[in-house]
């Protein structure tokens, strides 16, 4: 694995830092609004969810090993944050893909790139379709890990599998607008990235934790949007043989 998982934690702080830039700001309005309603959503709903889970967990177990709450519930608390953060996300994601698109443009266009017009509706099909792209590499992914979390003694492990896929599946999705922009295939996509692997992760792993504080996760996704759109164009090439115009 190669990268530096510092460097892909800074381009999140220059993501937020772009987030008033002229030229940006009229792209980061309507994603910024859809994600204040579905994650302040997502934050009732899940607080009021895993309070439920934990009772029913105390109710499971019978007196004699009523010790084994205290081992179990911060794991168990753990992996369902982890669940919920990344559900919501991707959902999140999903429905505000053409907006997303459209900022990751606007970005790629202010560090001088050049990029073909089209149109707000052909924007929309592009990344609806590439979301379901990505969906059919996640869901089955996600799966098996929903099955481990259920898995005696494999399932202690399981808050730490959710943390380092999500953290690679959130890098992966933020830096594909870039990509799909270009006309890049997703398949091409996930090697490019692995090339540059600690450094997506270090990206992703600040996104996603970032996305458990109420509030704050309101403004993740732009920020995330601009960084991920800036990592691709400074250190991660467009196809396989070729070179990022700029590396830090």
């Amino acid at each position: 694995m190669k990268g530096n998982p510092l460097i892909g934690m800074q381009y999140l702080g220059r993501g937020f830092s772009a987030l008033k830039a002229p030229g940006l700001r009229r792209y980061v309005v309507l994603p910024l609004l859809m994600n204040i309603i579905i994650m302040s959503a997502a934050t009732w709903w899940g607080g009021s969810k895993i309070s439920s889970w934990i009772d029913q967990l105390v109710g499971w177990l019978p007196g004699w090993l009523e010790w084994l709450y205290w081992l179990l519930m911060p794991l168990a608390l753990l992996t369902m944050l982890f669940v919920m953060a990344y559900l919501f996300s991707t959902v999140l994601v999903t429905l505000a893909s053409p907006f997303n698109g459209l900022l990751s443009e606007g970005v790629e266009r202010q560090q001088g790139n050049v990029l073909p017009e089209e149109s707000l509706w052909s924007i929309t099909k592009r990344t609806f379709a590439r979301e379901l792209t990505k969906l059919g590499y996640l869901l089955p992914r996600y799966l098996v890990l929903v099955i481990l979390s259920f898995v005696p003694v494999v399932n202690l492990a399981s808050p730490f599998l959710w943390f380092w896929f999500g953290s690679w599946v959130v890098a992966l999705q933020y830096v594909d607008y870039s990509f799909d922009n270009n006309g890049r295939d997703f398949r091409e996509v996930r090697k490019i990235l692995a090339r540059d692997s600690f450094t997506a992760l270090g990206f992703g792993m600040l996104v996603a934790g970032l996305m458990m504080i109420p509030v704050v996760n309101w403004f993740v996704m732009p920020a995330a949007v601009i960084g991920a759109t800036l990592m691709r164009c400074e250190r991660l090439p467009l196809t396989l043989e070729g070179n990022p115009s700029r590396v830090n």
